[in-house]
């Protein structure tokens, strides 16, 4: 834990050196929650039966799904973007040689983006409230485990670029094939239930359908655990599948690297 504070500290250090920036990039999220509540208004009637399992109010439908995508985004990217920089910079395999562990080490390298992402997504909902968006506050302790769930989903994708990126020394189009497809299939700006039936398949093997859902229907619809347990059991599932899948391309990409000598080669 340790380990992780201090990487995380070295973060927020660069980011302080980069105020003005930063202050931009809040008021501009701020800013733009309000082109999104009138947009929503004008489609709420035609959205309002696909949804109404979900709150109902397209406003809060559409803001919760975009804020799950900033936290979808850094845990996908963090750990990928870190091994990059500390490869070009030629600190990683000076990381590699301390007593931390390789995921303390990851975690560590992808603690900050996920926390500025919570912070981004938070201060979205914040804003959602303030324009009449209602949330079930009992519901996210919830809503917090599901989250937790597809944070680890999409952080073992981002270990598999994470691999790519030992051996290649770029991710490639991965990570912004997941983003990008887990937007367009995971119901981000619209439901599920509307997509094409021939896209139905793949919808249900990306880890942000269910959580959407799971996390929509219990702090808009003010669902209770059961009703979402479905949703929550396949997302668990999916993480499962993932985690082992990153966990053994990035094992894979590290002993290669290693033995190959090019850990310190950008």
């Amino acid at each position: 834990m340790r380990s992780i504070l201090a990487l995380m500290r070295v973060a927020w250090l660069t980011a302080l050196s980069y105020r003005l920036g930063t202050l931009i990039s809040v008021v501009g999220l701020l800013a733009s929650i309000v082109p999104i509540y009138f947009i929503s208004d004008a489609v709420q009637d035609v959205a309002q039966a696909s949804i109404r399992l979900e709150g109902g109010q397209y406003f809060g439908f559409v803001v919760m799904g975009i804020a799950a995508t900033y936290v979808l985004m850094a845990a996908v990217a963090a750990i990928p973007s870190a091994l990059a920089g500390s490869i070009g910079s030629g600190t990683f395999e000076s990381l590699l040689v301390t007593r931390t562990s390789v995921p303390w080490l990851l975690a560590g390298m992808a603690a900050y983006p996920l926390a500025q992402s919570m912070v981004r997504a938070t201060l979205l909902l914040l804003g959602a409230t303030l324009l009449g968006v209602g949330l079930e506050w009992s519901a996210l302790p919830l809503a917090a485990v599901v989250l937790a769930l597809m944070i680890v989903a999409y952080a073992s994708l981002g270990l598999v670029a994470g691999a790519l990126v030992l051996v290649f020394r770029t991710a490639g189009p991965l990570v912004t094939a997941v983003v990008a497809g887990s937007g367009l299939l995971g119901g981000v700006y619209y439901s599920t239930a509307v997509i094409p039936g021939w896209l139905q398949s793949l919808s249900d093997l990306v880890p942000l359908t269910y959580a959407l859902r799971a996390i929509r229907r219990l702090l808009l619809g003010a669902a209770a655990w059961s009703d979402v347990v479905g949703d929550v059991s396949r997302l668990a599932g999916l993480t499962a599948l993932t985690l082992l899948l990153g966990t053994l391309a990035f094992a894979l990409a590290l002993r290669h690297a290693r033995n190959a000598g090019t850990l310190s080669q950008y």
